[in-house]
């Protein structure tokens, strides 16, 4: 009985520590590179939908415009059944019944280009629509580099306060050792308790930023549960001279591409305009077949027709000469709106080929400034030590260390942003959610 006791005791814990197991199992993080960070997004972001939509609806417009051009068939049918017979003597005017079935055809012939100047407007709204689909891309590609890279960033700083307060628990041995064989006094070592609790409310400020950096990179990848972020590999770019990347711009730059595409469209919109001042000519096709109970004197069992309709506007208002203002004035505006962009378009590149050339001589001054502050606080700590510095001084030190490992943690991933931010001012980043999108 002992036996089988504990036997089933057995059993019991085996099953609670495999539940436990698989809800450790279950619990772990998922782990998101770079890369596939930019295809999760792409694929669950809300603006690349809406533009995927809007590539969609644009197609429909030119087949709505196409169907202007193309013949207009309908059919109608009718049934009549009339209250009585009339008859005039041998002739039967009003029958019991009559049904009617007609086909219409109708085919605009011209109306002075308005037709396809439509269509080709609606084709330049889809070349437009598509580039705005791949700019939305580029746009979710790069804010989502910049919320994994705010991840990485508040890891670091995570790591670098945890080594902080580590220093200052050490700091808070040695003042409290040294004041226990009557080295320094209490002052002393209330200070080094108080740097501890700074370090400990910092540490828990920055994994609370942490932990707000992965809320928002889940946001926008579409992940829930606990994730984990790998180190990217470092960005490569090709280093050429400022004028070189500006002519990129201006050949990539997909909303460069969309101002040309909106003034192309107001220019048919002009045309459309125009249009409206000559003639329109249309053929019109019926056929009629007729059945009547009985059938009266002078029923046709069928009939056939055609017309020719020519439209000469005269007068409407002054309606078409407004139409034609507001279409030149459209595409006066959209002149201006492709010259202003391609402005700002330069002063972008600018900004992010002088912000690339900084971090990359920031870094080079960062990193000499961390090796000096890592030895001076080695230094600084050694002699606090053996009484040779103050409790400020070390602190001073500990400050300085812990400014130069953030400042050059942040321009280290900095700098990869730039590289980022400088491909997507050119119009190149298409490059990388073309990977991204092959690799989901």
């Amino acid at each position: 009985m002992v036996r089988h006791a504990r036997g089933v005791i057995c059993l019991v814990l085996l099953a609670v520590s495999f539940c436990f197991s698989d809800t450790a199992l279950a619990e772990e993080p998922r782990r998101v590179t770079l890369e596939e960070a930019w295809a999760l997004a792409i694929g669950s972001n809300e603006s690349v939908s809406i533009a995927a939509e809007g590539v969609r609806q644009s197609d429909f417009s030119i087949t709505k415009a196409t169907s202007k051009i193309l013949p207009t068939v309908t059919a109608e049918g009718s049934y009549t059944r009339y209250s009585e017979q009339k008859s005039s003597g041998s002739f039967v005017i009003q029958p019991d019944t009559a049904s009617r079935v007609e086909l219409k055809v109708s085919q605009p012939l011209y109306s002075g280009g308005r037709e396809f100047a439509t269509r080709r407007q609606a084709r330049y709204g889809y070349e437009s629509s598509r580039e705005g689909f791949e700019l939305a891309k580029e746009g979710t590609v790069l804010s989502t580099a910049q919320a994994y890279y705010s991840v990485l960033k508040a890891l670091r700083d995570v790591e670098i306060k945890k080594s902080a307060l580590k220093r200052a628990e050490e700091r808070l041995k040695v003042a409290s050792a040294r004041f226990a064989v009557g080295e320094v006094t209490k002052s002393a070592v209330l200070r080094a308790e108080a740097e501890s609790a700074g370090a400990e409310a910092e540490l828990i400020k920055s994994e609370d930023n942490l932990r707000d950096s992965n809320d928002n990179l889940k946001r926008l990848i579409g992940v829930e549960g606990e994730i984990e972020v790998g180190e990217p590999a470092k960005r490569s770019y090709t280093q050429a001279k400022l004028d070189e990347y500006l002519a990129k711009a201006v050949e990539g730059r997909r909303d460069l591409k969309q101002a040309v595409l909106s003034e192309r469209s107001a220019s048919e919109g002009v045309k459309y305009a125009k249009g409206s001042f000559y003639p329109s000519l249309k053929l019109e096709g019926s056929y009629a077949l007729r059945e009547q109970d009985p059938e009266t004197t002078f029923f046709q069992a069928d009939s056939a027709s055609a017309t020719v309709t020519l439209t000469f506007p005269l007068f409407e208002g002054f309606l078409r000469k407004a139409e034609l203002d507001e279409a030149s004035s459209k595409l006066r505006a959209a002149e201006l709106e492709r010259l202003s962009l391609r402005r700002d378009l330069e002063v972008e590149v600018r900004d992010a080929y002088n912000n690339l050339e900084y971090y990359r001589a920031l870094i080079k001054s960062l990193e000499k400034q961390l090796s000096f502050a890592e030895e001076d606080y080695t230094m600084v700590f050694e002699q606090f030590k053996y009484g040779l510095a103050t409790t400020v001084d070390v602190i001073d030190a500990d400050t300085n260390l812990i400014s130069a490992q953030s400042s050059l943690t942040n321009a280290r991933y900095d700098s990869e942003l730039a590289v980022l931010n400088l491909k997507y001012a050119t119009g190149t980043l298409h490059e990388e959610t073309s990977k991204a999108v092959e690799n989901k």
